[in-house]
């Protein structure tokens, strides 16, 4: 995953200079780089549409709201800038006998500090230096509220983006990947030859997900284009028993 330890205000205004929010509005949902992605928080923070007003701090740079900016104190992997979620969390329980984490690791505890609706989304640890608003911590369940079930007409769809805290009708994640425990899963060879990754031999959020491109949605590392990214693991096709499944 690339490390952004670059994102001072001036790079990304430079990024920004011939792209206004509404033309990176317009490349949304697909854009290939993450200032044209709904990743990019600045879009809907600078939305001055009267239910937009006050829900997102406008920090002025794209990699803040995950990764920290320059003088920080923060160390680890990626900066990374989020508060860690503190769950619990309900794991997913459908039989499978791959062993299981009790709770959430790696990035797919990242991904969760926005997408399980506990933290705000501007809830970062370092704000950089030259902001000086409000944090309004509106989480994104308030996005998968209003921008669901093609409401409102014309914006984004964000249903399902939303998991809760309870992932039990959620992909398995923090599961060790081990096609000998259940039948119907080919070698973690084939998988990472397909194109996904495993994280110290597990499936984690970002297995199947590149949080930096909507090259292809959402936020897919391969298409999923006739199940197609679903059959790298799985020698059949899967059950749609999950909410987790596009």
């Amino acid at each position: 995953m690339p490390r952004f330890t670059s994102c001072s205000g001036s790079l990304f205004l430079a990024i920004l200079a011939g792209a206004t929010p509404t033309s990176l509005r317009a490349q949304w949902p697909n854009g290939l780089s993450i200032q044209a992605t709904p990743h990019n928080l600045t879009i809907p923070a600078q939305n001055t549409d009267k239910d937009m007003i006050e829900r997102i701090a406008n920090y002025g740079e794209i990699c803040v709201y995950c990764h920290s900016p320059h003088g920080t104190t923060l160390q680890g992997e990626q900066l990374w800038n989020r508060p860690t979620p503190s769950g619990p969390y309900r794991m997913y329980d459908g039989g499978t006998a791959m062993p299981m984490d009790a709770q959430p690791t790696g990035n797919s505890l990242r991904c969760l500090s926005c997408h399980d609706g506990t933290i705000g989304l501007d809830g970062v640890i370092d704000s950089p230096n030259s902001f000086q608003g409000i944090r309004w911590g509106e989480s994104i369940e308030r996005c998968d509220n209003c921008h669901s079930g093609g409401n409102p007409p014309g914006g984004i769809d964000w249903e399902g983006v939303w998991f809760d805290t309870d992932l039990r009708k959620q992909h398995p994640i923090s599961i060790l990947y081990d096609p000998l425990a259940t039948p119907g899963f080919r070698t973690a060879v084939e998988v990472e030859a397909a194109g996904l990754r495993l994280f110290s031999g597990k499936v984690q959020c970002m297995t199947c997900h590149e949080p930096h491109s909507q090259q292809f949605r959402p936020f897919l590392r391969i298409s999923n284009a006739n199940r197609q990214l679903c059959l790298v693991c799985h020698t059949s096709n899967p059950s749609e028993s999950t909410a987790h499944f596009w």
